[in-house]
């Protein structure tokens, strides 16, 4: 029995099927998110002062308004999403380190190929670095000394809490609306998801600081869709992964001219 099991281990290991279909699974998507979720409290309290994401700012709101509050309400929220989820589907509990791994090296994979194509739709690589650093903070004042690390914190946060409300939020509330509701062709509803969540995704970066430009909202709303799409096809955890390496690489791009 014990080789049996072995060998069905080897399967697993060598099958690439076995590493896509488990890393789609909530449990190895938030052991993945959990050092970025650390990540981004600790880059909070040392480099952004009152700033914040815009999105995790707003759950904050929301939860409040429920009479739900906590200074760190926002990453239980995504923990306690992905346990739920991983709960009610019955999953397994096992998890595999060098698959966790490989996560990383997957996310750096699809995020360049998103650099690579904005770059040529911007030809001008810090205007998108600014914009970025500009669309999803909110907080009073400027940035301090430390901004560049401030903006490699809000690229953390951006990845992690911005995938959380515009896929696997919205496009969960969409797909019901349209599909379970107005019973949409699945086909259709799903594409009208993710289009819609990806204009939303667009507009949310606009601001005060960031005014509307029709060249950024053009460029968000691809990102927004190659997002939504990486989200369907590979899962929340790597969905997170490549929005905060592509946000990463592009900040510290711009630091480093």
């Amino acid at each position: 029995m014990a080789n049996q099991d072995d060998a069905s281990r080897t399967r697993e290991s060598a099958d690439p099927n076995g590493y896509l279909d488990l890393t789609k699974r909530p449990l190895p998507s938030l052991v993945f998110l959990l050092p970025l979720i650390v990540l981004y409290e600790i880059g909070l309290v040392l480099w952004a002062g009152n700033h914040d994401i815009v999105a995790r700012n707003e759950l904050r709101v929301v939860f409040s308004a429920l009479g739900v509050t906590g200074a760190h309400l926002p990453g239980l929220i995504v923990v306690t999403v992905l346990l739920s989820w991983h709960v009610v589907g019955r999953h397994s509990w096992r998890l595999d380190g060098r698959m966790l791994a490989t996560m990383y090296f997957e996310s750096l994979a699809w995020a360049v190929p998103l650099v690579l194509l904005l770059v040529v739709l911007a030809r001008h690589l810090p205007a998108i670095a600014a914009a970025a650093a500009d669309g999803g903070a909110s907080g009073g004042g400027g940035l301090d000394g430390h901004a560049w690390q401030a903006q490699l914190v809000f690229s953390v946060g951006a990845g992690i809490y911005e995938e959380l409300v515009f896929r696997l939020f919205a496009i969960a509330l969409l797909h019901f609306l349209l599909v379970d509701l107005i019973k949409m062709p699945e086909r259709l509803g799903a594409t009208a998801a993710v289009l819609v969540s990806s204009v939303a995704f667009a507009l949310y970066h606009f601001s005060d600081r960031n005014p509307f430009d029709v060249q950024l909202f053009i460029q968000y709303t691809v990102a927004g869709v190659y997002f939504a799409l990486l989200y369907l096809g590979r899962g929340f955890g790597i969905a997170v992964g490549v929005h905060a390496m592509y946000d990463v690489i592009v900040v510290s791009w711009d630091a480093l001219r």
